[in-house]
Order: structure tokens, then sequence, then C-alpha cells
């Protein structure tokens, strides 16, 4: 972002959250929403346009999401300076009284506050006028046909796998936002190591590490809502975000079993269960002992997995396993009452419990060597014409997102068979 308050429009950049931490103090923080709330609502103007902020360039979305992001860092240096014992020693006008004229009718930035707790209230009460310019709503729009902003669930870069996955998606770290439909990508298909001490003036030993170049492209998963009444969505606030999470997750779970068995229907995704290269482990004697020798066979072929996964009903049967006594073959002497511990089967290896993958087969792999392709991350469209729809008074929901999927080095998942 730029420091300068009216910056070249040619040059002006774009608007991203992470910026909001370049703002060490709350006056700066004060000072950067006061300037965007002077473009969204300049002198003489009636209400909030996000869409008169030329400072930053970017979709209203983008703006809200900076907006909000100064907001959240406003309450950062709030707690910081509570926890220091300091104070902020400002005294705009923005933070006296009547917030520069704006906000005349709330008492949450006025009265008998102190000087820093007017800044809090000044910055959040920024944040929240700029966002009723959205309709009112954090990350959504007004209610009309067109398309709904919502909170991305995938996002692209680089990211440190979670300790506690809590779905599929959340072990593919490499994650990658791609200007057009297709990508291209390496797939290791040979991996020869035959480094060797060599003595002096000999030929040294060649190792083999093919890589072949894959073409591929992004699928469109998406899927529609029932007509729902408009009168349900204006009285029952909850509707709207309740919707959302259902039909994002719906096309997130899609995603998630196709990068698992593939597309069915023509679409031709090959999953991991499909791609060439994965190795495999046999059914052993039981549950526990198969995933060990997994394992085992994974450390031998110098594999470094970093992630399980396993359909509920395989988790259900390994912790309800009796020993001959009666005892849970899981449970943890150590642990409190009713804990199970397969650190001895599973390693320190994070498990993710899923019906991404089928019952009876089970997923150990090095996640690393996997990639998300995101060409358009997950939005709510919404239709409220027609005849079906407008002349009804209701309104059509259709979640949609287009996403690849690539196998970098099949050789570093490990499919394992649990049926006997």
């Amino acid at each position: 972002m730029s420091d300068n308050p009216n910056p070249n429009p040619e040059a002006t950049p774009e608007a991203d959250p992470a910026d909001a931490n370049r703002f060490h103090t709350l006056e700066a923080v004060k000072e950067e929403l006061g300037r965007l709330f002077d473009e969204a609502r300049p002198e003489g103007a009636k209400s909030f346009d996000m869409d008169r902020i030329t400072s930053v360039k970017g979709t209203r979305r983008q703006k809200l999401a900076y907006v909000e992001a100064l907001n959240e860092r406003a309450a950062v240096l709030k707690a910081r300076e509570r926890l220091s014992g300091g104070s902020v020693g400002y005294e705009s006008g923005h933070a006296q009284g009547d917030l520069g004229g704006w906000g005349s009718g709330s008492g949450t930035a006025r009265g008998k506050l102190s000087t820093r707790e007017h800044s809090r209230a000044w910055a959040q009460e920024a944040a929240q006028a700029l966002t009723k310019s959205l309709g009112g709503r954090s990350g959504v729009k007004a209610l009309t046909s067109g398309s709904v902003d919502t909170v991305g669930m995938v996002r692209t870069g680089l990211y440190t796998l979670p300790t506690n996955p809590a779905r599929l998606l959340d072990l593919l770290v490499d994650r990658r936002s791609i200007p057009g439909n297709e990508f291209e990508y390496l797939r290791q298909t040979v991996r020869t190591n035959n480094a060797a001490a060599t003595p002096d003036s000999t030929t040294k030993p060649t190792s083999v590490f093919t890589v072949a170049s894959i073409q591929d492209r992004a699928r469109v998963y998406a899927h529609l809502s029932q007509p729902v009444p408009l009168r349900l969505l204006a009285d029952h606030r909850e509707l709207e975000p309740f919707l959302t999470a259902e039909m994002e997750r719906g096309v997130l779970d899609a995603l998630e079993a196709d990068i698992v068995s593939g597309a069915t229907g023509g679409e031709n995704v090959v999953g991991l269960l499909e791609v060439s290269g994965t190795t495999a482990t046999a059914f052993s004697s039981d549950v526990a002992q198969t995933l060990r020798k997994a394992l085992t066979a994974s450390q031998v072929a110098h594999e470094a997995p970093n992630g399980w996964v396993i359909h509920p009903t395989d988790a259900e049967g390994l912790d309800t396993l009796l020993t001959a006594d009666g005892s849970y073959v899981g449970a943890s002497a150590a642990g409190p009452v009713g804990s199970f511990s397969y650190k001895n089967v599973f390693g320190d290896i994070p498990v993710l419990v899923s019906t991404s993958v089928p019952a009876g087969t089970t997923l150990l792999g090095d996640w690393t060597q996997a990639t998300l392709y995101v060409r358009e991350e997950t939005r709510l469209d919404v239709d409220t014409s027609g005849p079906d729809l407008f002349d009804k008074n209701l309104a059509k929901f259709r979640a949609e997102g287009r996403f690849g999927f690539a196998v970098n080095r099949p050789s570093a998942f490990r499919v394992v068979d649990l049926t006997a």
C-alpha cells in the first residue's frame, strides 16, 4: 500500500489485507481508515460507496477485506498497548467528539471514553460503516441477482501443514493460483538413487530421476440450491450464512472426493487411487498391523510421510479393537480415562478421519508432493429473476469454483488395503 493519500491512479496498488500490518500505531490505522472513509463518502455525499475508493484497486470484496484487516490491526495494537501499559497520545479531530461529522448518532466513539478507547472505537466504527456500503454484512453484498462474495476457504500459496487437519484440503499445503483454465506440471516417473562412494579417476554412478510434463485443466465444481423465499432471508439473518456455508462445503466435499478417487461423468480427474506410480500395502493379519507395516514400508523407501487419511468406519474399528482380556488395544494408561494412543501405529504423523477415502482404504503420504491449482475460488451466485423466481419472490443460489489437482511424485503416496 502507498503512504501517499492521493496516489497516482496509474500506480495504484492492489488492496491487500496483509498491508494492514505495516501500520504500527492506532493513530496510523485511524488515519488510514479516515482516508478511506473520506473517499467512500466524499463531502456532500449521503451514503458510503466502496467503489469510490481509488487509492487502492481491486474488487469491492478486496477493498472490504483491507478495511476489515485494518480494524483487526487496530484490535491487535489496542491489546498490545493494554498489556504494556502504554497509551496512545493523539488529539485528531476524528478521535474527538463527532468523528469528523460521521456517525453522529453513535455513542460508541464518544462520551467518557479514554483517548486510547476513542482510537479503538473509531477504527471499529469506521470499518463497520464502510462494511455497510456492501449491504451491511461482512463479505456479502446486498442480496440481488449476481454474485455474493464469500469468505474463501481455499487460500493459495505455500502453507505449513496443520497439526490437526480438519479436512483433506488442509493437507495440500501447496496451492497455486492459475491465470487460465489450463496448467502444466512435472510428475516424477522414475526415482533411482545410485549415489555411492567412488575411487579417484573412476566414473561416477548415474542416478535416474525422470519427470514427465503433464498437461491438465481446472474443473468446475458446482451445485444449486432449491428456491428460497426472499421473506425468509429477510426475516432470518442466519439463513444466508447457513446456506453459504452448506453450499461451499458441498463444493469442497466433491473436490476432495475427486482428489482421492477421481471424477466420473466425463471430467476425467485422475485421483490418488488412480494415478500410476503410487505404492501399495496389502492387508496383513489385522488393521493395526497393516497400518504399521505401511509406515515401515514408507520409511524404508526413504519417504517422509506427513499425513494419514482414514475412513471413519476404519477408525472406529481400530478404536474398538479388544485384547484377550477385553481391554481396548488402544487404551492409553498414561492418558486420561477413555483416551486412546496409537502412536506405535501412526507415529507422530497427523491422522485425518474423512469420508473422502473409501471404507477399507487408507492413504499415507507426503502431501507436499501434490498441488492444488485454483482458477476460481468458491463463490456464491444468486438469481431472483425470471417468472419462476421474480414473480414468486424467490431466490436460487449456485455455489461454484474451478480447481485442478496434480500428483507431482506418486511414489510419495501409499495406498493401504484394510480389508481382509
